[in-house]
């Protein structure tokens, strides 16, 4: 039975908050729902690359109100993972009015940051 659940911490003092994704409903749900880009990050809490993106991608979900950020747990939600090829992880989807636009395989945060500015169309760089 999964569900969108709110992780709100804090990371260097900043509230944070990223959907985690339990099921293939809830995740379609979430990307089709709002006009906003979404971007997913696939991870497993075993991947080391995983964990040094973590606060990256959480920094930038506080950082960029105009796009949405969600997580999925690969080993928890092994429909979404199937359902979208998940074979890497950590690997980052983007989506759009439900579609995948794009997508970044492994740790890169310069890449994560180029695609959040071209897709949300926002400029990372002046907050």
């Amino acid at each position: 039975m999964g569900c969108i659940s709110d992780w709100s911490y804090h990371v260097m003092g900043v509230r944070v908050l990223v959907q985690e994704l339990q099921d293939l409903k809830q995740f379609t749900k979430f990307v089709d729902s709002n006009e906003k880009v979404s971007v997913i990050d696939f991870y497993a809490t075993w991947c080391g690359p995983c964990k040094a993106l973590e606060p990256i991608f959480n920094a930038l979900a506080q950082r960029v109100p105009e796009v949405q950020f969600g997580r999925v747990d690969v080993d928890e939600a092994q429909d979404i993972a199937q359902e979208y090829g998940i074979s890497a992880m950590p690997t980052c989807l983007f989506f759009k009015g439900g579609e995948k636009i794009d997508k970044i395989i492994g740790a890169n945060p310069p890449k994560l940051v180029q695609l959040i500015q071209t897709h949300g169309n926002v400029d990372i760089a002046n907050r």
